[in-house]
């Protein structure tokens, strides 16, 4: 019974990884919105994962260095390929389109790192499954359109693309304090500003839609340092 147990993390790992790959051969063709479906249920079996394994109680130090694998490839690979083709033949400079390779490269540092760190209540930086829904989501409004101007102006993309990549990086790496999601309780005293992220992600979803990803993610990272800063100036003061 203890092994079966053990198994079904792994289970929910392995299925993460065959959507990340999935999600890759999608991408080779540039068939953005398949690949981002695929990479959504990759971000959903990683949640069951972790899910299982905190159900569960069981330390598994196999499953944890497999998960870690597999995220590399749907949470490391997968961003860098996207960003990859949304550079290519559409930048002024040439080879530039490989810079999206530095996004694999803190994926593997940020994964390694956690590895090695003991399980805290908080999330330090930016989490690779989040940091891959920004840019698949993404990769949707450039590819169809939604926002035409910025195909238009290609130093102009070049500057964002290049930005979001270097942020990106830095963020997997860094050590700010990102607020989770997990509801202890649901006192709104405790969880005042999960409540009050979820009810202006849902609105903004409601009224943006696809556009909305995005910014709720840059809105997440936004609220997570300011209150990362505030906690700073309340432990100097």
């Amino acid at each position: 019974m203890l092994i079966t147990k053990k198994i079904i993390p792994n289970i929910f790992t392995l299925l993460n990884l065959f959507c990340g790959c999935i999600s890759i051969i999608f991408l080779q063709s540039k068939n953005f919105n398949d690949s981002a479906i695929y990479t959504l249920f990759s971000i959903i079996f990683d949640f069951l994962d972790g899910f299982c394994s905190r159900l569960i109680k069981i330390e598994n130090l196999f499953g944890k260095e497999l998960d870690s694998l597999a995220d590399m490839i749907s949470f490391g690979m997968v961003p860098s390929i996207t960003v990859f083709f949304l550079l290519e033949n559409k930048t002024p400079i040439p080879f530039i389109e490989y810079l999206s390779f530095l996004i694999s490269i803190f994926s593997a540092c940020r994964l390694a790192k956690f590895n090695i760190t003991p399980y805290k209540n908080h999330i330090i930086g930016l989490t690779t499954p989040v940091n891959t829904l920004f840019f698949s989501s993404l990769s949707l409004i450039i590819t169809n359109d939604i926002v035409s101007l910025i195909n238009k102006k290609k130093i102009i993309y070049l500057i964002v693309m290049l930005f979001m990549i270097f942020l990106s990086c830095y963020l997997l790496v860094s050590q700010i304090t990102m607020f989770s999601f997990n509801f202890k309780n649901l006192s709104w005293k405790k969880n005042k500003i999960r409540y009050i992220f979820l009810l202006i992600s849902t609105f903004l979803l409601l009224t943006l839609q696809i556009i909305a990803l995005p910014c709720i993610i840059i809105f997440y990272i936004i609220t997570s340092i300011y209150f990362h800063r505030l906690k700073k100036n309340h432990i100097k003061t």
